[in-house]
């Protein structure tokens, strides 16, 4: 079989951090951690890819960005009901309902 591993402290190490709180203790620290672990996930996913590529080719990125502020400035707009008063803001969102 060759060399055996010995998984003494492997174990030890798992069993003070599956006991521990953390260095944040508490529900505040089950929230820190929580979006922590979120972000860390959302980096690995996005970062780690091999099939980014960065050419001189900026028509996509036109096209996204262009999205991207027609988008906001729609939003923004939508989101300006809220002073015209209740029925108004009702309104707009009884419109988006019927979408």
């Amino acid at each position: 079989h060759g060399k055996q591993r010995n998984w003494e402290k492997s174990e030890k190490n798992r069993k003070v951090r599956m006991d521990g709180e953390g260095k944040i203790g508490g529900w505040i620290g089950a929230l820190a951690y929580m979006v922590l672990g979120f972000m860390k996930e959302i980096l690995f996913t996005i970062v780690p890819q091999k099939n980014i590529v960065l050419t001189n080719d900026r028509i996509g990125l036109t096209r996204s960005a262009m999205f991207m502020f027609i988008f906001m400035i729609i939003h923004a707009v939508g989101n300006l009901h809220v002073f015209l008063g209740p029925d108004d803001f009702n309104g707009y969102g009884y419109f988006y309902v019927r979408l």
